[in-house]
């Protein structure tokens, strides 16, 4: 087989072939547009196959993002189920009190605001529905704080200072659970 036969696509004989834009890497993969080969730098995986990073490249009418009305509508959607959720899990915590059952509360407060976010932003799954979910989930376990402490010291600077430090590192942990939890569920 010659280098020119290679070269331009390597059409003839079996693998393996010098990718095309490594010459020195051998591969058995082609792209499934151009059926160049690639090497594992270059491939790219899409849902119809491995391309190279020139196929692999959609038009930007082809990309799919998250409109403004969108993303107006999951945070919405995140800050409105982050008040119902952290709500019921500080009515939840005090009733029971049971250390144990907060981690599944917290994993339920990340999976139902990070399932709101997600479907409110019109099922697209992206770093920006995943930052607006956990940006709910903590504003599920501080808001509740927020209103309690204002309504026992009124609106100030220490009553939100109040607020936050006098949480434990278990309710942090909680926070950081559900925020995975939602952050997963978008991303």
């Amino acid at each position: 087989m010659s280098d020119d036969a290679v070269g331009a696509v390597g059409t003839e004989g079996e693998g393996p072939w010098p990718c095309y834009r490594h010459p020195k890497r051998e591969t058995m993969v082609r792209c499934s547009v151009c059926d160049r080969p690639i090497c594992s730098d270059c491939m790219v995986h899409s849902p119809v196959g491995v391309k190279c990073p020139e196929d692999a490249r959609l038009p930007k009418s082809a990309r799919v993002s998250l409109k403004t009305g969108r993303a107006l509508k999951a945070v919405a959607a995140s800050l409105g189920s982050g008040t119902a959720v952290g709500f019921g899990y500080y009515f939840l915590l005090r009733g029971v009190g049971f250390f144990f059952l907060a981690f599944f509360l917290a994993a339920g407060i990340g999976y139902v605001v990070g399932e709101a976010t997600f479907r409110a932003g019109g099922s697209y799954r992206g770093r920006p529905t995943a930052m607006i979910a956990v940006a709910g989930t903590v504003w599920a376990f501080l808001f509740p704080l927020l209103v309690l402490s204002f309504t026992a010291m009124g609106v100030s600077l220490q009553g939100v200072v109040f607020a936050l430090s006098g949480q434990s590192v278990i309710n942090w942990l909680m926070m950081i659970v559900a925020g995975f939890f939602a952050w997963r569920r978008n991303r």
